[in-house]
């Protein structure tokens, strides 16, 4: 885990860490230039880069990495591109993801929903500041193999919630960092 950003030398003895299984770098800065390096990887599972502005390339090249499981990039700059390029992960199960691309001023929430329908094995989806809104919820809840959603900051509403809930009173729901009142999977 680093908590600052990596210099070029850190950056190259990560990609010569073959063994290397989980990642952490929580202020390690990576670009779409370092995602050619992660993508070398051939064991990394789980990824969390905080404070790195991967785009839709980055997204392409840490596609390439089949063995990540959990992908945690809240501070990315994806389209719905980008995220298209993550469902060639066959393993991805947890997905947490802030791109304020992706659905830019509330636009592409569909779109959004449809790309969600390329992931073979996503079961936990966290967006953060990605206004998906009502329409987005509409294409998330086509989605079938999600045991837990986590929006903030999405724009949806009441009435959206209770369509989504009628399909899929099974997916463990937060809104904006908060159990969602109607969810019939509350824990206390």
């Amino acid at each position: 885990m680093a908590d600052r950003p990596l210099t070029e030398e850190e950056w190259e003895a990560i990609a010569g860490l073959e063994a290397l299984s989980h990642l952490d770098l929580q202020e390690g800065v990576a670009d779409d230039a370092k995602a050619i390096l992660l993508s070398r990887l051939p064991r990394l599972e789980r990824l969390v880069l905080r404070e790195s502005p991967l785009g839709d390339e980055g997204f392409r090249h840490l596609a390439a990495c089949h063995t990540l499981r959990d992908v945690n990039l809240p501070q990315a700059r994806c389209t719905l591109v980008g995220l298209a390029a993550l469902a060639e992960l066959p393993r991805l199960k947890n997905l947490r993801l802030g791109s304020q691309d992706l659905c830019p001023e509330g636009k592409g929430g569909a779109e959004l929903g449809m790309t969600l329908l390329q992931f073979p094995a996503l079961r936990s989806l966290h967006l953060i500041d990605v206004a998906v809104g009502d329409d987005g919820l509409e294409g998330i809840a086509r989605y079938d193999g999600l045991w837990n959603l986590y929006l903030d900051g999405a724009g949806i509403s009441d009435e959206a919630w209770e369509r989504y809930f009628a399909l899929h009173p099974e997916v463990h729901v937060h809104v904006d960092q908060a159990h969602h009142d109607r969810d019939p999977n509350r824990h206390e």
